[in-house]
């Protein structure tokens, strides 16, 4: 059996908590959809999903550098970041709560938009 969730994602480089416990080598999938926008500078007002803009890649700056800027990212309790997207499935190298984020520069603050993040957990 399996838990699934739908939770909304603000466009900002803070982890937001999703309230769920992941356990170790538990299998997750993420899926998402929905349009948000990034801060971009100089300002150019760019939309894009879970995927981040597709061939700009993001620097040492963002949460997940060499990962799409804006796209969707994760991390379980206080492992290493990594992307997401729009779908990924896999089982947990690590246990404790779900964050996610917008791949994006913590000081920049002038996003808009939201995802929505459908989240199944799968019992061990």
């Amino acid at each position: 059996m399996a838990l699934t969730i739908t939770k909304s994602v603000r466009p900002n480089a803070v982890w937001q908590e999703m309230y769920l416990q992941i356990q170790e080598d538990q299998r997750v999938i993420i899926s998402a959809e929905g349009l948000w926008s990034p801060e971009s500078r100089p300002a150019t007002i760019l939309w894009c999903g879970p995927d981040g803009i597709e061939g700009r890649q993001a620097d040492e700056r963002y949460l997940v550098p060499g990962s799409n800027v804006a796209s969707l990212v994760a991390r379980i309790g206080d492992s290493p970041a990594m992307s997401v997207g729009n779908y990924f499935d896999f089982y947990s190298p690590y246990a404790g709560s779900l964050w996610l984020a917008m791949n994006e520069v913590e000081e920049y603050h002038n996003q808009a938009g939201s995802l929505n993040a459908q989240i199944i957990l799968f019992d061990q």
